[in-house]
């Protein structure tokens, strides 16, 4: 079994839990729909996102969608908790609002910036590394940030539910870490590579340029 496979199996574990101790826990007995909607997609997401950089390597496909699963579940978590209570939503994305909401806030941001430098890599015209580290480092930043919010917020994930995102948050870390190495050690493509003569032909004894 590839490493992939566990970690994936992991994830989708700390999904399982996630989700499991927030429905059980007080915070949601007897809660709106609403909130428990936005609860469980915000558990679904961060287990996702945890996965994601480890999805990357030849597993590119899996990883655009697991990416596109990851920004709706967001964007449901945001609609759900606006459509509940608009005044509170509107108020924690505030520059006035607590600092575990600011962080989700600026999480989302990156996620749909990250989103969108993947709708746009080959309009870009970036080279292959650079695009790459912008887009893991971006990734990385959303990973460290939503899992902060998740631990910061008072509620359903209390008590057991800590370790769980520790875990998965540290899953998320590690990977992006991994992948951003690679992309740092990776030897430019060959065609990038400049002759020592600047180009130049020799022809005899000579330069001719």
């Amino acid at each position: 079994m590839s490493l992939v496979r566990v970690l994936v199996g992991v994830a989708a574990l700390g999904a399982v839990a996630l989700v499991g101790l927030a429905l059980a826990g007080p915070h949601l007995a007897g809660a709106p729909v609403l909130l428990v909607v936005s609860t469980v997609a915000a558990c679904l997401a961060v287990a996702a996102l945890a996965v994601q950089p480890w999805l990357t390597r030849r597993r590119v496909g899996v990883h655009v969608r697991v990416g596109a699963i990851v920004a709706v579940l967001v964007v449901l978590h945001v609609v759900a908790l606006l459509v509940e209570d608009p005044d509170d939503a509107l108020y924690s994305m505030s520059p006035d609002g607590p600092t575990r909401a600011r962080m989700a806030l600026i999480a989302t941001l990156l996620l749909g910036v990250v989103t969108l430098l993947g709708v746009l890599r080959r309009r870009l015209r970036w080279s292959p590394a650079t695009w790459r580290f912008v887009h893991g480092s971006l990734a990385a930043l959303v990973v460290v940030l939503g899992v902060g919010h998740a631990l910061l917020i008072q509620g359903a994930l209390d008590g057991w539910g800590t370790p769980v995102l520790l875990v998965l948050g540290g899953l998320g870390a590690v990977g992006a870490v991994v992948r951003l190495v690679r992309v740092l050690r990776a030897p430019p493509p060959a065609g990038d590579a400049t002759p020592p003569d600047g180009g130049r032909v020799r022809s005899g004894g000579g330069l001719r340029g």
